[in-house]
């Protein structure tokens, strides 16, 4: 990999951004660990502080990284698999139940889901659930498990089986669709300063992905940005880091692993502000800056004013209010 283009813009209200893109998380990280063996004397004393903190933080058995602590360095250096998956499944259902009484009024008023009507005009996809309901066949069908209906449904669109149907409308469509929603284009600011609790990391990731999986309902293209950085002497330095293109689907660890793990952010996190400060040869400070309020927005509006920016949210309450506005947002872009 070739060493990533150095970017800068200037905000008036926030003041300049050093920043790098990248494609993808990979890249990210060995980026990180490349830049990290080249570190200033002055840089090089700031990876060795963060290192000994976080020793400590494990031998006094700490929430600092989230429970539970982990249990080495090497542990933290490797973490690759989100650390909340158990306060994920106990969180997911309370975040749901809360953005319901929201995502109720958006669906109705802002932007409802299209849905789905049939024809016998070969306009769609085709429907093997709906035409296998009144199906005149010689041969067995078998959909007593999902395998034994894929088998079966592969016979008949391999046409190894002739079949007739009494159900002429099977191919299915979206009623009413409109047929181009703008693409969104989602920036979530990871990480947190010193006072948050590392288990209050985990909301914006989540919220995020609930919003994904509405938008992607009403056919609304999604890529998905993690933005890290630090702010000090009026400038940010910052890593925007793409972890789902429009085509893909939804990758939830790694979304959640680089948003809003504390395993990851408060190790390997500190490790790239460390990195990115001295590839634009700066020297970090010794608290390694901070994240300043509306960091996230005053970065985006430079990059890409059209895009929707998650700041940090720590609380349930929070988060889903930030979900909610950026749907109304999308809805008053889409009017503009």
């Amino acid at each position: 990999m070739g060493l990533p283009k150095k970017h800068n813009s200037t905000s008036l209200s926030k003041g300049k951004y050093n920043y790098l893109l990248f494609d993808s998380v990979l890249a990210f990280n060995k980026f990180v660990d490349e830049e990290t063996l080249r570190l200033s004397v002055e840089n090089k004393s700031r990876w060795v502080t963060v290192k000994e903190g976080s020793q400590h933080y494990i031998n006094s058995n700490s929430d600092w990284f989230g429970t539970p602590t982990p249990k080495s360095i090497e542990a933290l250096d490797n973490h690759r698999t989100f650390l909340g998956m158990p306060l994920l499944r106990k969180i997911q259902p309370k975040i749901k139940d809360k953005l319901t009484k929201y995502l109720e009024h958006l669906q109705d008023a802002v932007l409802p889901k299209p849905k789905i009507a049939y024809n016998d005009r070969g306009l769609g996809v085709f429907s093997f659930e709906r035409a296998s309901m009144a199906m005149f066949k010689n041969f067995p069908i078998n959909t007593n498990t999902p395998i034994d209906t894929n088998v079966s449904q592969m016979n008949i669109e391999l046409q190894n089986h002739q079949i007739q149907t009494s159900v002429k409308s099977v191919y299915a469509y979206f009623k009413d669709k409109q047929m181009s929603y703008p693409s969104l284009q989602l920036y979530i600011m990871a990480g947190a300063n010193a006072r948050i609790k590392g288990d209050e990391l985990l909301y914006v990731g989540l919220a995020c992905s609930e919003l994904v999986a509405f938008m992607e309902l009403r056919g609304i293209s999604v890529e998905v940005n993690v933005l890290l950085g630090t702010s000090f002497l009026n400038q940010a330095t910052m890593a925007c880091i793409r972890v789902k293109r429009f085509q893909d689907k939804l990758d939830k660890n790694q979304l959640l692993l680089i948003s809003s793990d504390p395993r990851y952010f408060r190790y390997r996190g500190f490790k790239a502000l460390i990195a990115l400060s001295n590839y634009f040869g700066l020297t970090i400070p010794s608290g390694l800056g901070r994240i300043t309020a509306d960091m996230g927005n005053g970065f985006v509006a430079t990059l890409n004013p059209k895009g929707f920016v998650f700041e940090q949210s720590y609380a349930m309450d929070s988060a889903v209010k930030e979900v909610a506005q950026i749907i109304v947002n999308y809805k008053k872009q889409l009017a503009a």
